[in-house]
């Protein structure tokens, strides 16, 4: 059990072990010659060795450290970890077996008949054997620089036996120009064939920039040169001539190098289009035809030979190139070495993440750390080129820019706020039009920085006293282990190359619709008509169904009686425009008798009081005309008394006679009438109250409730005058609302006639 135990975890921490980044372990980039690994892991491994170390973790860092060399120091090992991620010490193994029923086709090689494309090694397809691990690490996140062409075959494929030739013609040309290549077996790696979303083998894709593009049409080298060339983008290279070479070479204001090449050709190959597409961030790439005779003047000024390539990489100065080279065919690794060497200008401005962490490697050990000296600008104001242009011309004649460990940039305050804010201690110097800010930066890990400022900052009118303050200070930290006195976790940089929003989306959009374009070209043109066809099925019933529906309403409504209800005239009871309608024989069944929802709201009153009656109660129900479900009216009892007497002999099932009721006992009284359901709300004014009291308990049949207490039986013969017959109306209407107010319910309304 122990011996299980410890072999476990010896296993994981193998695991563990390979996923170390290599180049960290040595410390260097990926970009870094072979001349800079071998120089590190000489440093690194006298450093760690375990006689002259006394440090625990001594034994285990010298291992990593020559693993790491073990598999950098050698170029065909260090492409495959660049590709897969796979260490020297651990070679890529299928996840799992895959099982050929018959026998790794022992019965078919007999015969010649070449189905998986074995051969008596490993083959050229084999060699590059991907799968989802390495696809999503490794070779899609890096396909913004480096493009990759993908094969999908199978077993017992004729199709892909039958271009296997030119497809290891097609890999090897794009190994030999820097160009990704990986390959699978659509049976064993299933996983990363669902997530491509191959459909059918053999299949031939271009990644680049994290999209997809898929080979369609005969295959041929012809058609595969053209098919891998074609997805670079079209404005990598520019045409130089005589006319243009010049504000060509004046751009390198926007923080790219230039590189010129004379060649002897109008179409742009891949030998030089990988490099380009590689390096297109840091570096602008022109091209010279040298057969034409529009360049003359151009080969003259540089003495170029007509008969060799030539590589030409111009900086801040545009009339000297900084770097030359001249071959007659020029080599991937002499030209990449050069383009290195040379993709930042004599002083390069930090605008964005990546040129941050090209130009500021990171670095934790002190005794060999590198410092980045940063002059701080600002991109709007009108004399930051002379702060520039000093600083540019100190750097180009410092002796500090040959040393290794010391880079010069530049950066823009008001374009990269959230990284100048992050060094906002110990920023005690002043800035004027004399003087501008210099920071000196260690970054010792990805985003952890120790920085001082430059405590005079760099003063164009003494600048050789700025000269030597700064000088003094960086030597200082070089030769020495203090530690720089402040520290800080950078955010990200602000990418100012990026496009610009309204184009990002436009990008986006394009690359979706390029998305479902492919996706649906992967189907046939049956399935395509039997989606429409669907589609049209589906369209055409839901139109006939509601055609149908329609002509049913039509002629259920042809069937059905028309009721006309016009609104009857309305009185204008106030200037605030209350209409209020008149109760009569011809406008009783819409208000009442056959009003479908709400409460009609009535006010009951005489010739005599009927204007000024109105006026007040037309104020008073004016705020509840914001309620749709409301319609106010009056009758007139001098004509309409005896419908209001058998209304309430209605509500008592007839059990008390009001013949001797009076006309005067009734005026100001208001019922709120729901016709559909057949009751009512009561509203009763002081001479109906005194009235009521004295009819044998009238009141509680027809639902009267006192809502003034002050009035008694002691003041029965006190005259009421008629602005108080609606005193109390508004808190009725309150309680009608609330639902304290009884319901009064009739069996049926009485027939509306003049008394």
């Amino acid at each position: 059990m122990n011996i299980a135990y410890l072999f476990l975890i010896a296993c994981l921490c193998v695991g563990c072990a390979s996923t170390d980044n290599l180049y960290k372990v040595l410390g260097v980039s990926k970009t870094a010659t072979q001349k800079e690994i071998k120089k590190a892991y000489k440093e690194m491994a006298r450093e760690w060795h375990p006689d002259k170390n006394s440090d625990a973790n001594a034994a285990d860092r010298f291992t990593k450290i020559n693993e790491a060399y073990e598999t950098l120091g050698d170029s065909n090992k260090r492409d495959q970890y660049d590709r897969f991620g796979y260490t020297a010490a651990r070679e890529q193994k299928p996840s799992h077996e895959y099982h050929n029923p018959f026998g790794n086709n022992d019965f078919f090689r007999g015969f010649n008949f070449n189905f998986n494309g074995n051969h008596q090694g490993e083959s050229v397809i084999e060699k590059f054997n991907i799968n989802l691990r390495a696809y999503e690490t490794k070779i899609l996140p890096e396909s913004d620089r480096k493009p990759c062409f993908l094969y999908t075959y199978t077993d017992f494929c004729f199709d892909c036996a039958r271009i296997e030739h030119l497809v290891e013609k097609l890999i090897r040309d794009l190994e030999d120009v820097g160009i990704c290549v990986g390959t699978f077996h659509a049976g064993r790696a299933r996983s990363l064939t669902g997530a491509l979303r191959i459909e059918r083998v053999p299949t031939l894709i271009m990644l680049i920039n994290g999209q997809l593009t898929t080979f369609r049409g005969s295959v041929n080298t012809a058609g595969l040169n053209n098919f891998a060339r074609g997805v670079f983008p079209k404005n990598l290279f520019t045409k130089i001539n005589d006319g243009n070479f010049q504000d060509f070479l004046d751009g390198w204001n926007d923080n790219h190098v230039r590189a010129l090449l004379f060649i002897r050709r109008e179409e742009i190959s891949m030998r030089f289009l990988a490099p380009a597409f590689y390096h297109k961030e840091f570096i602008k790439f022109g091209y010279v035809n040298l057969w034409t005779n529009e360049n003359s003047n151009l080969t003259k000024k540089y003495n170029v030979n007509r008969y060799r390539e030539t590589l030409l990489m111009f900086n801040e100065d545009t009339q000297t190139p900084v770097a030359t080279l001249v071959m007659p065919q020029l080599s991937r690794s002499t030209m990449e070495e050069v383009l290195i060497a040379n993709r930042f200008i004599t002083l390069p401005r930090l605008s964005s993440q990546r040129r941050f962490e090209e130009i500021c490697p990171e670095e934790m050990k002190a005794k060999r750390r590198r410092l980045c000296v940063v002059l701080v600008t600002k991109k709007s104001e009108t004399d930051n080129e002379k702060f520039l242009n000093s600083f540019r011309k100190y750097v180009q004649s410092s002796s500090l820019t040959r040393n290794e460990r010391v880079k010069f940039a530049y950066i823009y305050e008001d374009t990269q706020k959230n990284v100048i804010q992050s060094f906002s201690k110990g920023d005690t110097s002043e800035t004027d039009d004399t003087q501008s800010k210099v920071i000196i930066l260690w970054r010792m890990e990805k985003n952890h920085l120790s920085y001082n400022w430059l405590s005079k900052g760099w003063d164009i009118d003494n600048i050789q006293d700025s000269r030597n303050h700064l000088e003094d200070q960086v030597k200082h930290l070089l030769n020495s282990d203090q530690s720089l006195a402040y520290r800080v976790i950078l955010p990200e940089f602000n990418n100012e190359h990026a496009l610009h929003l309204i184009i990002r989306i436009f990008y986006k959009l394009w690359s979706w619709g390029e998305k479902v374009y492919h996706y649906l070209a992967t189907y046939d043109a049956i399935t395509y008509i039997t989606v429409i066809m669907s589609l049209f099925l589906m369209f055409g019933m839901g139109f006939f169904l509601q055609k149908m529906a329609s002509i049913e309403e039509e002629q259920i409504r042809e069937t059905t009686p028309k009721r006309c209800k016009p609104r009857p005239p309305s009185v204008n009871a106030t200037t605030k425009c209350i209409n209020l309608y008149e109760l009569r024989p011809e406008t009783y069944e819409e208000l009442v008798t056959n009003s479908e929802t709400g409460l009609t709201v009535i006010a009951l009153v005489d010739e005599d009081t009927k204007k000024f009656l109105l006026e007040e109660f037309g104020k008073l129900v004016y705020p509840l005309t914001r309620y749709s479900g409301l319609t106010f009216g009056f009758v007139n009892l001098d004509l309409y008394m005896g419908w209001y007497r058998h209304l309430l002999e209605e509500s008592v099932d007839k059990k008390i006679d009001l013949t001797n009721m009076k006309v005067k006992n009734c005026i100001g009284t208001v019922l709120a009438i729901n016709g559909h359901r057949n009751y009512y709300y009561i509203y009763h004014p002081r001479p109906a109250r005194k009235w009521i009291r004295n009819t044998d308990k009238v009141s509680r049949a027809v639902g009267f409730v006192d809502t003034d207490d002050s009035d008694s039986d002691g003041n029965k013969d006190t005259p009421v005058a008629i602005e108080k017959l609606l005193k109390g109306l508004t808190d009725w209407t309150d309680r009608v609302f609330d639902g304290s107010i009884p319901k009064v319910r009739i069996p049926c309304w009485p027939e509306l006639a003049i008394k």
